[in-house]
């Protein structure tokens, strides 16, 4: 039979491509048709599957990268805790639970430091001999020899500060200085009822994680030692561990915050759900009976007249928060304690290496979109890893402790912690590869600058060209900020606002308003960035 021939040779070849056939029988119809039903079925599969992904890498580049930088200690995390109180306020109550044990363990081993100075003490005096020169105090605080100027920031990038590397971190109170300290037997009778918390702390740290480890000055990795995420090695006129080894850090710390989390049960809101350690003594309860059963022990030694004495005289420092605790024992040493919103903002759990929390907003028009927030480590053997993460960054919440104008750096007793967040920010707003981002400061812990300078502590003696103005926090604070400022309207490669706050993040209601203003900022900024307004 002869092929007819096309009735048009200008016809559109896809369209004589897809004509039936001109003799085609009902059998062959009904296949074709089932064959091109098929093949639409299957083509509009891939249309949603390319959809989905499309939709997919779209929100992924509209979420917020947001990266928490600052020294140790400077509060990166209690910031993130802020944030999802804030903003996500749904999963934080959810969460909440699974901070009990580290509370419990922040106000432990608060207990055990003060056994362990009591125990030398009386050790001491039962020897007879002078505890002026005991090495026990973990205090950063120097005196005034230890003072730095604003000029020397230009030509001290290594962090090297002080005009005497080689002294001492705790200077020896002579024997002369104050009288002998009274021990008596309520005071042996203490260390022996509260001998049991010796245990709980180890349980504890058992059950937040097998991934814990415990730092020290002697283990840190002092190789890796930088002043900024930008320098590629450490440039010290003396070797760090020469200082280094002067100083008791020790500090229980996990690799990540999911993971104990996730050992503790970070849903569950009833103790019988809660799981015990095959490795530990007792289960988190147990841990708890055991706490509640010291409590009156505690207290005692909290206010004993004579243990304070002895905490003042050897400058023991017990952490930030640790105060707050022993005024709450009542309620935290107790059978049926769950954590409140402010004993979670004030509990301390270092973590080692970079941690990343994905903040789901809750309410407001944001909700349902994701911030991605980085905490990452802050102390000079940690900086190095920065750099991988300033890529793609759209914000960058800097925290600089306003209050520790008068100490050092925990691995490094000869930087002072104030000039080092200086350091920090001068190197991160002169970076060109941080052109494009969003830069806001916090100059944190307000509260206990004004605690520090009300207690007659005197700025001018550490921070020479603070010259004569008023001891007061707020004078400081503002001089401190524009400091802050000159550095980035001077340093920055392009224009750039400067976004500065007083902060004490521990202050739930205020740094909630803070970071709402902070989040608005941000979501201009990146909004304009991708030229939607």
């Amino acid at each position: 039979m002869p092929v007819p021939r096309l009735s048009n040779e200008g016809d559109d070849p896809l369209s004589i491509f897809m004509k039936p056939p001109p003799y085609e029988t009902d059998e062959e119809r009904t296949d074709r048709l089932r064959r091109e039903a098929e093949e639409k079925r299957v083509s509009d599969q891939i249309d949603e599957y390319i959809k989905a992904e499309r939709a997919a890498m779209k929100k992924k580049r509209s979420d917020i990268k947001l990266l928490l930088l600052g020294q140790s200690e400077s509060g990166k995390s209690t910031t993130l805790k802020n944030f999802q109180l804030t903003f996500a306020p749904k999963a934080w109550r959810e969460e909440r639970t699974s901070w009990r044990a580290v509370i419990q363990f922040n106000l432990v081993r608060s207990v055990n430091t003060i056994l362990d100075v009591l125990s030398k003490e009386m050790l001491s005096a039962l020897g007879g001999g002078s505890t002026a020169h005991l090495n026990i105090a973990q205090s950063s605080s120097r005196p005034p020899s230890g003072s730095w100027s604003m000029d020397a920031l230009d030509a001290n990038l290594d962090g090297n500060f002080s005009s005497d590397d080689e002294q001492e971190v705790y200077q020896p109170i002579p024997a002369s200085t104050f009288p002998p300290l009274k021990f008596t037997s309520s005071h042996s009778l203490l260390k022996l009822r509260l001998a049991p918390l010796r245990s709980v702390e180890c349980d504890l740290k058992t059950f937040l994680g097998a991934g814990s480890t415990e730092v020290t000055a002697s283990t840190s990795d002092i190789s890796q030692m930088v002043a900024t995420p930008f320098d590629i090695d450490y440039r010290g006129s003396a070797p760090p561990s020469a200082s280094l080894t002067r100083r008791r850090t020790n500090e229980f710390a996990v690799r990540s915050h999911a993971a104990w989390k996730r050992s503790l049960g970070m849903h569950t809101g009833s103790s019988k759900t809660r799981p015990s350690s095959p490795k530990a003594g007792l289960d988190l309860d147990g841990a708890t009976e055991v706490i509640a059963g010291c409590k009156d022990d505690i207290k005692m030694l909290w206010h004993d007249p004579l243990i304070q004495e002895l905490l003042k005289r050897r400058g023991v420092k017990l952490g930030d928060s640790a105060a707050y605790y022993f005024h709450h024992v009542d309620r935290i040493a107790n059978r049926k304690y769950e954590p409140s919103d402010d004993d979670v903002l004030r509990a301390r759990l270092r973590t080692l290496g970079v941690q990343e929390h994905k903040l789901v907003f809750e309410h407001s028009a944001d909700a349902g979109s994701t911030w991605c927030i980085y905490d990452v480590g802050g102390s000079r053997t940690s900086r190095a890893a920065w750099l991988p993460f300033f890529d793609d960054a759209h914000a960058i919440l800097f925290l600089a402790p306003i209050n520790c104008f008068d100490e050092q750096l925990a691995e490094d007793p000869r930087v002072n912690r104030l000039q080092d967040s200086m350091i920090l920010w001068k190197s991160i707003v002169s970076s060109k590869l941080l052109t494009g981002c969003s830069i806001v400061l916090f100059l944190n812990k307000y509260d206990l600058l004004v605690k520090k300078l009300q207690s007659g502590v005197q700025a001018r003696d550490f921070v020479t060209n603070y010259g004569d103005r008023e001891n007061d926090a707020a004078v400081f604070a503002k001089y401190m900020r524009g400091k802050f400022k000159t550095l980035l309207k001077d340093l920055s490669p392009k224009p750039r606002p400067f976004y500065g706050f007083l902060t004490s993040v521990i202050d739930q209601q205020n740094t909630g308003l803070t970071l709402s203003y902070l989040r608005d900022g941000i979501l201009r900024e990146h909004l304009k960035k991708a030229e939607i307004v």
